[in-house]
């Protein structure tokens, strides 16, 4: 590579570069949020002819491979060598076979059976892999700071949002043009994502520098094992994250049945379901201010709070009543951007922790757990709400709803993320790296980097001296 495309310095990133890295996000959005809101209630549908559980059970199975193909991704992702960098090439391979994926998922021509769905399934979740751990761990690393991190995450969630909001709005305008049938809808959803894919990878891949390797970009397993399962931040970080998706993907998956049923505002769900979102994006920056005055994991908190107090005024919606339920989910989602981005933000401090006490700058390993966690939680998710819905009577297939079932919904759908954001919130509890920590960090990887020769072979290559071996491969064991 160039000199001119390395990182330089640990200040601010340029705006350009900041949009250019986080454009992929609006992709990766735009097929999640389907995922999750719309792909389990279209394969359960009569359309698709799969039951509930079944459509629950395949996208949760499926999520499972992941505990195999992120740490892989993650692994393979440090350890590329190419002219191009670490984090370029694998981000390049994983969009087309993404793309196929999608349109394997969201075009499927027709009924179809588990099996074919968990094919499908797989194709895409292993393009996802090969996008979003090389993009998440090159966030991580284009700066060094504490808040320049949160900032880049914090952009990088206003595009996720975007993504999410472009496809809501798709169809809402077929609607309007006359287009009811669901699986047309679904099909502009994959063509938007396949679109949207390509033009913010291929910017991404063109003009976002890449940073200089001048340490390891592995460690030993021992050691590895020790740190992901002792080292408290990574275990809270993981935790956090878990609970955090099943919650976001429980009320993904409930929300059109909560607002066409509970609320009985079949017409104006994507409308709502776009205000909710447009309010996180809007408070994003609050969420990005607080952290700084009061460090990541204490806004994060603040965050779980502040929903715990807005989620009752989800019980006194009146049915029918689009103004105050859109009030109510405005404040609602005033909260919606903060988990995300500020977990990733954690995860790129945790990163550091790991190359201080491991001596391998392999972020891409850590944020392929960060990324399993995602999944999982989201994939199970589903299977969770959707057994949930089957106990209080509900089936999409029948016309007839009973009588209780408006009101019971409320509660599965308030219940269940306040449950969810507790468990969030005793985690986030007592997190260790604060920016002190942070810095700390990084002035003794920045000691053992500027060790290093420039000159040095890492990873197998015999080492000039006695230090630099300890430097460069640890000590023996």
């Amino acid at each position: 590579m160039q000199g001119s495309d390395r990182v330089k310095g640990s200040g601010r990133v340029s705006f350009f570069t900041l949009i250019s890295y986080v454009l992929p996000s609006l992709a990766l959005a735009a097929v999640g949020m389907p995922l999750v809101v719309h792909l389990p209630n279209f394969y359960a549908s009569k359309e698709m002819g799969l039951s509930l559980v079944v459509t629950g059970a395949v996208f949760t199975i499926l999520r499972t491979l992941d505990v195999v193909i992120d740490p892989v991704a993650g692994y393979i992702s440090d350890r590329l060598k190419t002219r191009f960098g670490r984090r370029r090439p694998m981000l390049a391979l994983g969009a087309p076979l993404l793309g196929i994926g999608i349109w394997m998922v969201f075009v499927p021509g027709g009924p179809v059976s588990a099996v074919h769905l968990g094919v499908s399934l797989f194709v895409m979740y292993l393009g996802w892999s090969m996008c979003i751990i090389p993009h998440l761990s090159w966030g991580s690393e284009l700066s060094s700071d504490y808040h320049e991190r949160t900032r880049i995450y914090g952009w990088s969630q206003a595009s996720t949002v975007a993504g999410m909001m472009g496809v809501l709005v798709l169809p809402a305008i077929l609607e309007h043009m006359g287009v009811t049938l669901h699986s047309t809808q679904i099909m502009a959803m994959a063509i938007f994502s396949v679109v949207t894919l390509a033009l913010g990878v291929s910017l991404c891949v063109a003009k976002v520098p890449e940073p200089e390797v001048k340490l390891r970009a592995h460690a030993p397993l021992l050691p590895t094992l020790r740190f992901l399962f002792k080292n408290r931040a990574m275990v809270q970080v993981m935790g956090i994250d878990f609970t955090e998706s099943l919650n976001q993907g429980a009320r993904g998956a409930m929300f059109f049945y909560f607002a066409r049923i509970a609320l009985d505002l079949p017409k104006e769900a994507n409308t709502l379901l776009m205000i909710y979102f447009i309010t996180g994006v809007i408070c994003t920056p609050l969420w990005m201010t607080l952290s700084r005055r009061i460090g990541k994991h204490r806004a994060l908190i603040t965050a779980y709070i502040f929903g715990f107090c807005v989620a009752p005024l989800l019980f006194f919606i009146p049915a029918g009543n689009v103004w105050i339920a859109a009030l109510v989910l405005a404040l609602s989602g005033a909260n919606y951007g903060a988990p995300a981005f500020l977990i990733r933000s954690m995860m790129a401090d945790v990163a550091d922790a790991d190359t201080a006490e491991n001596h391998a700058e392999r972020a891409g390993l850590m944020y392929s757990f960060l990324s399993l966690t995602a999944k999982f939680g989201v994939g199970l998710s589903v299977f969770i709400t959707f057994v949930a819905l089957s106990l209080i009577g509900f089936d999409p297939k029948v016309a007839h709803v009973p009588a209780n079932l408006p009101e019971h919904l409320r509660v599965v759908f308030v219940a269940l993320p306040v449950i969810l954001g507790f468990v969030s919130l005793v985690l986030t509890l007592g997190f260790p790296i604060d920016e002190a920590k942070q810095r700390a960090y990084r002035a003794e990887i920045e000691r053992r980097r500027a060790e290093v020769p420039d000159d040095a072979v890492l990873d197998g290559a015999p080492p000039p001296d006695t230090a630099s071996a300890v430097l460069l491969n640890g000590p023996a064991e």
